[in-house]
Order: C-alpha cells, then sequence, then structure tokens
C-alpha cells in the first residue's frame, strides 16, 4: 500500500513533464513571436549577469508589462539560463543560441 503514493507522484511527475516537453499549438505559435525571441534574449542575458548588471538594462519593462509573447520569453530565457549557468560548463555552448524552444 506504501508503494501507491509513490507511484502516483511519479505516473503525475511524467505526466506534468510531458506537457512542458510537448507545448500546445497556442505555445508553439507564441514562441515563433519575434517579441518572444527578443525577450527570451533579454532573459538569458539578465541570467548571465556578467561584472556590473547594472551597466545595460537586461529588460524592456514597458515591453515586459505590456507584451505576453515577450514576458513568456524573458521568463522562459532566465529560467533556462539561469540554471544553466549555475551548472558546471555544459556541452551545449551559449544556451541564448542553443537551447531557445522553436529554433530546432
Amino acid at each position: 500500500m506504501k508503494l501507491f503514493p509513490a507511484s502516483l507522484a511519479v505516473l503525475l511527475t511524467t505526466a506534468l513533464m510531458g506537457c512542458m516537453l510537448f507545448p500546445g499549438p497556442e505555445e508553439r505559435a507564441l514562441r515563433k513571436n519575434p517579441s518572444f525571441r527578443e525577450g527570451y534574449e533579454d532573459g538569458c542575458a539578465a541570467a548571465g549577469g556578467g561584472a556590473n548588471p547594472r551597466e545595460q538594462p537586461y529588460r524592456d519593462d514597458a515591453l515586459y508589462n505590456s507584451d505576453a509573447a515577450y514576458r513568456s520569453g524573458w521568463n522562459d530565457g532566465h529560467s533556462v539560463c539561469r540554471s544553466q549557468t549555475n551548472t558546471p560548463a555544459s556541452p551545449g555552448g551559449n544556451p541564448a543560441l542553443s537551447g531557445m524552444p522553436g529554433t530546432n
């Protein structure tokens, strides 16, 4: 009986991961939007930081607040690139170029 909760947790986790790996048509269309790509690049740049992150703004706040595609791209780029910069060097290269969804 103790195996049931663990099995259910694994099943739910797998189902949720499937939804993230295989986006629906709306998500795919959003990712092709130029604003999404711009937001992704800005979010990735913000995640990388640099010596002085105040030297260059990495988010267009007006666009972030008004454009859902830019906001979604910025959040995705920041999340992906932050996780990649917090891990040992990966063979994937620049995540802003190689990890952007919809470029494959």
